[in-house]
């Protein structure tokens, strides 16, 4: 997509575009229709109309009609001016998406001279809502989708540099998550360890990031038991994917570490056969901070950031782990496996232990589609996050609101670290019947001494989530890219 600003504007010359959009208030008609990006003739007629109250700019109101000055104008009414803030300017532009593409409109032209619309959040939720996933389809050359191309914005005169760098920030970070999002719907045997590692290669070494990928042979003389104990249920080789971006003025470090299970069959503890081909969904936290990292790259902000992705596949031959084998983890401390479906929080830990020793990062996340007691808990509409560190909870759970992957804080007590001493072993796998989130999270902890750390489970928002125009349902949605880096640019900032 293309995005420019028109600038200067004056006099009623109509821009080339096929539509024009008018973003209006319930009590602002008579302002936005009185653009002058419209004849005066077009102006008129829909004032008219607004008399009559044939249009309005209610919440969810949409009207695409055809003036003389363009092909159709789309009307988009956002309801009343207080507590309109981005996240509600992103689905209404994520809707009026669907009615765009059903008119075949591809070049656009949003009037937002006369308000602060948000230009970043209109741009945002057009390019998420558009977002398709047709590697595997044969082309319907009958039927060729329809999508917006272009966008050009006319803004105040106060508001055109800033607007503009927003709106061109929001499509950069909108075509990071649609990256993430081809990397979730990707089938387990299109998207193997190896390949998974293979396109964060190529996306890390086209941004400028510093890449290391480990095999199998180089986890083993780190002592990485507890995720080489995953893959031997495997004939792919797993693999610890690092991406590094370095500032020269950075002061602290971050680091991001992502689940990448490209298929979970559950292993000997085999899942149900029912929806398992959801399965290749479980890599969505490898995709959230590839994804993230991404746009981290291109954003470029005064923070030292890391990326860290263990990834295997969780299957079943005669190598598989055993329920009740005992495996010794790279920090040391052995873990009896009572289920081998429990198995990424196996290879998180690893990871965790390999970052904290090469990195030593100031911070650290881990995020994983980790357990399906989280949609018990907190269903579709968001995740939850777990940490020892309340002003870093605080502070991704504000960066969740401000991106709109928002997040439940779960508590996460010494108790519950108790729940996963091991009968034979330091630890086991799994916990009691209940609680199983917190858990899993509590587990984890134990990997994260020594750091501030926060984990997030995002097994109820990867897919399939609700709630939302921007994402379609039975997808990856990419969840977790915009949250992770809203909050690496905010600590970025508020480390100078």
């Amino acid at each position: 997509m293309k995005i420019e600003l028109l600038c200067p504007f004056s006099g009623n010359t109509t821009p080339s575009a096929e539509c024009l959009v008018i973003p209006t208030y319930e009590d602002g008609l008579a302002e936005a229709f009185g653009s002058r990006l419209l004849s005066p003739e077009d102006s008129a007629a829909l004032l008219r109309l607004a008399d009559k109250k044939l249009i309005s700019g209610k919440d969810n109101y949409f009207l695409s009609l055809p003036l003389s000055s363009y092909e159709s104008v789309l009307v988009l009414g956002l309801g009343k001016k207080a507590g309109c803030g981005p996240g509600k300017i992103r689905e209404a532009a994520a809707k009026a998406a669907s009615i765009l593409s059903g008119n075949k409109r591809q070049a656009l032209l949003l009037d937002f001279a006369n308000g602060d619309f948000c230009p970043g959040a209109f741009v945002e939720g057009i390019l998420l809502s558009q977002y398709r996933y047709d590697e595997f389809r044969s082309p319907d050359p009958e039927n060729p989708p329809s999508q917006v191309e272009s966008i050009q914005l006319r803004l105040c005169p106060s508001q055109e540099e800033p607007g503009l760098r927003k709106a061109q920030n929001a499509l950069a970070l909108a075509q990071s998550v649609n990256w993430a999002r081809d990397l979730g719907n990707s089938p387990g045997n299109a998207l193997t360890p190896s390949s998974l590692a293979d396109r964060a290669a190529v996306m890390g070494k086209e941004f400028g990031a510093e890449v290391t990928i480990l095999g199998e042979k180089e986890m083993t003389g780190l002592g990485m038991g507890s995720l080489l104990a995953v893959a031997q249920g495997s004939d792919e080789e797993a693999k610890l994917i690092c991406l590094k971006y370095s500032h020269p003025k950075a002061t602290k470090t971050v680091a991001l570490v992502g689940k990448g299970l490209t298929f979970d069959a559950g292993g000997i503890s085999i899942k149900p056969a029912a929806n398992m081909e959801n399965m290749k969904f479980d890599m969505c936290g490898a995709a959230a901070v590839l994804g993230a990292m991404r746009d981290i790259l291109a954003n470029k902000p005064e923070i030292n950031v890391v990326c860290v992705v263990p990834s295997t596949e969780n299957l079943i031959n005669g190598k598989a782990v055993k329920p009740g084998d005992i495996v010794t983890s790279m920090s040391g401390k052995t873990i009896e496996i009572y289920n081998t479906d429990a198995e990424g929080r196996l290879i998180l830990c690893d990871a965790m232990t390999w970052t904290l020793k090469t990195h030593k990062p100031d911070f650290m996340i881990d995020i994983a589609t980790l357990t399906g007691a989280v949609v018990t808990a907190l269903g579709r509409h968001c995740a939850a996050i777990m940490s020892t560190d309340d002003d870093m909870a605080a502070a991704l759970i504000a960066a969740g609101e401000a991106s709109n992957d928002r997040l439940w804080r779960l508590p996460l007590w010494p108790e519950h670290v108790a729940l996963m001493k091991g009968k034979d072993a330091d630890l086991c796998n799994t916990g009691p019947g209940y609680a199983g989130t917190i858990t899993a999270g509590a587990f984890l902890s134990v990997f994260a001494e020594g750091t501030r750390w926060a984990h997030i489970d995002i097994c109820g928002v990867a897919w399939d989530h609700k709630g939302s125009a921007c994402f379609k349902e039975k997808l990856a949605s990419g969840y977790g890219v915009r949250l992770l880096s809203q909050w690496v640019q905010n600590l970025a900032e508020s480390s100078k």
